[in-house]
C-alpha cells in the first residue's frame, strides 16, 4: 500500500509543468497546422464571417421586434388598459360628488343632475368590465375589480335608498347618502386607486422594454464590422485586390442596418418620451388632481347635508391639501406643473391653480354663511349657477382639468404613433440586411476560393 502511494507521488512530481504562454504557442502552431494554406484560411474567414453574421442578425431583428411590440403593446393594450383603470377612479369619484351635490337643493334633484350621474355609474360600469377582462392573470388587479363590482349595486342601492326618502322629505335620507358616500371614499376609491396605480407600474415597466438599447446587438456589430474590415484587409493583401466585392456589400449592409436602427431608434424614442410625459402628466397628477377636487366637492356638500356645523372641513382640507398644497408647490397640481410636457400643459396648470383659489374662495363663503346661522343662504351659494357660487367655480376647475387631461390622452396617442411608424418594418428589414449580408460575405470570399481550384 505505501508503495503504491509513493509511485504515486512520484508521477505526480514528475508531472511536466505547463505553462500559459506554452500552451499559447502550442495552440497557434495547431492553428496553423490546420489552416497551412490560404484556402483554408479563406474558409476560416467565411465560416467566421457568416456565423458572426447570423448572430449579429438575429440578435438585432430580435431587439428590434422586441421594441416594436412593446411599442404596439402600449398603443394598442397596455395604456387603453390604464387609461380604463383611471377612467373607473374618476367616474367613481365623479358619481359621489355629483349624487352628494344634487341633494342639496331637496326634494327631487334635476333630470341633467340625475342624468350626469347615471352616465358616470354606467361608465364605471364599462370601466370595470373593461379593466376586469383585460386583467387577465393579474390576481391584485382582478381581486380589487372584483371588490368593487360588487360593492358598486350596494352603493347605488344605497343612494336609491337616500333618495327615495329625500323626495319625501325625510331626514333619513342624508343618512343614506352618507352611508353611500363613506362606502366609496372608504372601500371602492382606494380599490380603483390601487387597480390605477399598478397599470401605471405595468406601463411604465413597458417603456423601458420599448426604449430599451440594445447592447449585444450593438457589440456584435461593432465585432462584425472590424471581422469585415480585418477580412478585406486580409484579401488585399493575399490577392492584390483593392477591394471584394462579397465583403463590401456585406459592409454596407451591416452599415445600412446600424444606421437604420439607430435613426429608427433615436426617432422613435424621442417620440416615446414625449408620450410617456404626456401620459405620465396625466396618470401621476392630473387625474389625482380630479379626484381630489371631486372629493372635495363631495365633503363640501355632505357638510351641508347632515348639517354637521363643518364637522368635514378637517376631510375637505385634506382633499385640497391633495391637490394643491402651499398654493402650489405640492400636491397634485404641483406634481402637474413639474411634469408638464409643454407650454400648453403648463399653462392648463396655471389656470386650475387659479380656479382652485376661487373655489377654496367660494367654499370658505359657504361655511362663514353656515356658522352664522343662515344655512339656507349657504346651500344657495353652494348650489346655485351664480359666477361666484361654490358650484360654479367646482365646475370651472372639474372642466379645465378635464380639458387638461383630454388633451395629454390626444397628445399621447399622437406622440406613440409616430413612435410605432417610425419602428414599422425594423424587425424584416434587419432580417433581410443580415440575409444580404450572409449571402454578400459567402459569394465574396467563395470567388477569391474559386481562383484556388
Amino acid at each position: 500500500m505505501h508503495a503504491l502511494q509513493e509511485v504515486a507521488r512520484i508521477r505526480i512530481l514528475r508531472w511536466p509543468e505547463v505553462s500559459v504562454p506554452a500552451l499559447l504557442t502550442s495552440a497557434r502552431e495547431r492553428f496553423r497546422a490546420t489552416f497551412a494554406t490560404t484556402p483554408d484560411r479563406f474558409r476560416l474567414a467565411r465560416t467566421v464571417l457568416v456565423v458572426g453574421l447570423l448572430l449579429a442578425g438575429t440578435a438585432a431583428a430580435g431587439a428590434a421586434e422586441a421594441a416594436s411590440q412593446s411599442t404596439r403593446d402600449i398603443a394598442g393594450r397596455i395604456e387603453p388598459i390604464s387609461a380604463g383603470a383611471t377612467t373607473l377612479y374618476r367616474s367613481l369619484a365623479e358619481a359621489d360628488a355629483i349624487v352628494t351635490s344634487g341633494f342639496l337643493t331637496g326634494g327631487l334633484e334635476s333630470s341633467q343632475t340625475r342624468k350626469d350621474y347615471d352616465d358616470s355609474i354606467s361608465e364605471a360600469t364599462t370601466s370595470l368590465a373593461t379593466t376586469g377582462a383585460q386583467a387577465g392573470d393579474e390576481a391584485a388587479t382582478a381581486a380589487r375589480v372584483e371588490d368593487i363590482a360588487t360593492l358598486l349595486p350596494v352603493y347605488t342601492g344605497l343612494v336609491e335608498q337616500a333618495r327615495a326618502n329625500n323626495r319625501q322629505g325625510l331626514p333619513v335620507g342624508a343618512a343614506y347618502l352618507q352611508r353611500a358616500s363613506d362606502l366609496m371614499r372608504s372601500t371602492m376609491l382606494p380599490a380603483a386607486e390601487a387597480v390605477q396605480v399598478r397599470q401605471a407600474v405595468q406601463l411604465d415597466s413597458t417603456y423601458a422594454t420599448a426604449s430599451a438599447v440594445p447592447l449585444s446587438a450593438i457589440l456584435l456589430g461593432g465585432a462584425l464590422l472590424a471581422a469585415l474590415g480585418g477580412v478585406q484587409w486580409y484579401l488585399f493583401r493575399t490577392t492584390n485586390r483593392v477591394f471584394n466585392l462579397g465583403v463590401l456589400v456585406a459592409t454596407g449592409a451591416v452599415l445600412l442596418g446600424g444606421l437604420w436602427w439607430a435613426v429608427a431608434g433615436t426617432v422613435a424614442n424621442g417620440h416615446l418620451e414625449r408620450s410617456r410625459a404626456h401620459i405620465q402628466s396625466v396618470t401621476d397628477a392630473l387625474v389625482p388632481a380630479q379626484i381630489a377636487a371631486l372629493q372635495a366637492r363631495a365633503a363640501e356638500s355632505l357638510s351641508l347635508i347632515t348639517r354637521d356645523g363643518g364637522a368635514r372641513e378637517v376631510d375637505f382640507a385634506a382633499r385640497i391639501q391633495l391637490l394643491a398644497r402651499n398654493n402650489g408647490e405640492g400636491g397634485a397640481l404641483g406634481a402637474a406643473r413639474a411634469l408638464a410636457p409643454d407650454t400648453s400643459a403648463a399653462d392648463a396648470v396655471e389656470h386650475a391653480l387659479t380656479q382652485v383659489r376661487d373655489y377654496v374662495a367660494a367654499h370658505e363663503e359657504v361655511r362663514r354663511l353656515d356658522n352664522d346661522g343662515s344655512y339656507t343662504t349657504a346651500v344657495h351659494s353652494a348650489a346655485s349657477s351664480e359666477p361666484s357660487s361654490s358650484a360654479s367655480t367646482f365646475t370651472g376647475l372639474d372642466d379645465t382639468l378635464a380639458a387638461a387631461v383630454e388633451s395629454g390622452r390626444q397628445s399621447f396617442d399622437e406622440q406613440i404613433e409616430q413612435a410605432r411608424v417610425w419602428r414599422t418594418g425594423l424587425t424584416v428589414g434587419i432580417a433581410l440586411l443580415a440575409v444580404v449580408a450572409v449571402v454578400g460575405a459567402s459569394w465574396g470570399i467563395n470567388q477569391r476560393l474559386e481562383e484556388y481550384r
